[in-house]
């Protein structure tokens, strides 16, 4: 690294990267503070990305951890929220935090009931998409792809979930087409 990088390096962390005391108090690991901030920021924003029209919102959250930027959906708001309900490592007063997180989706999900549905459909049909395309792939050339499977199959479990979510507006018999999508060897 030259001189003149380090130095540039030094006047960004100098002028551009928040203190310690620009954080919210938290008393859980890092990563959970983290993963609640990204929580926060989407329950933030909920109003908005339910009225607008992408389905992926890109979103910029500075953690003690580093800068993050998760895509949102209502499901990935929900899988943090999960996670972090069933994270030994997140304190109580991050616990409250967490709270507050999940009474904004409760709110947000009677406000726009609509919209909600409409984003969890559009949801689903995009992992069911790359699930499939991930299984058309596999069958095609299963070397090159089995390792991937443990990454891929998020995609499978986030049907689940958005499936989950949607209740009685979900597809009948979506789990089981999910089920049958995959060839079990």
């Amino acid at each position: 690294m030259s001189i003149f990088t380090d130095f540039c390096k030094w006047l960004q962390r100098l002028f551009f990267s928040p203190s310690a005391d620009a954080f919210p108090p938290s008393d859980s690991a890092p990563e959970s503070t983290a993963t609640l901030m990204e929580a926060e920021k989407m329950a933030s924003e909920l109003s908005d990305y339910l009225i607008g029209d992408r389905l992926f919102r890109q979103i910029v959250v500075d953690t003690p951890a580093g800068l993050r930027q998760p895509k949102m959906t209502l499901g990935g708001l929900v899988e943090r929220m999960q996670a972090l309900a069933s994270d030994p490592q997140l304190g109580p007063g991050d616990r409250r935090r967490l709270q507050a997180v999940q009474e904004a989706w409760e709110t947000a999900r009677r406000r726009y009931p609509e919209q909600v549905t409409e984003k969890l459909q559009r949801e689903m049909k995009s992992y069911l998409h790359n699930w499939q395309y991930y299984l058309d792939q596999r069958a095609q050339n299963p070397e090159k792809w089995k390792n991937d499977y443990a990454y891929e199959a998020r995609n499978k479990r986030r049907v689940q979930l958005v499936a989950r979510l949607l209740g009685a507006d979900a597809p009948a018999g979506i789990l089981d087409d999910l089920e049958a999508m995959e060839p079990h060897d």
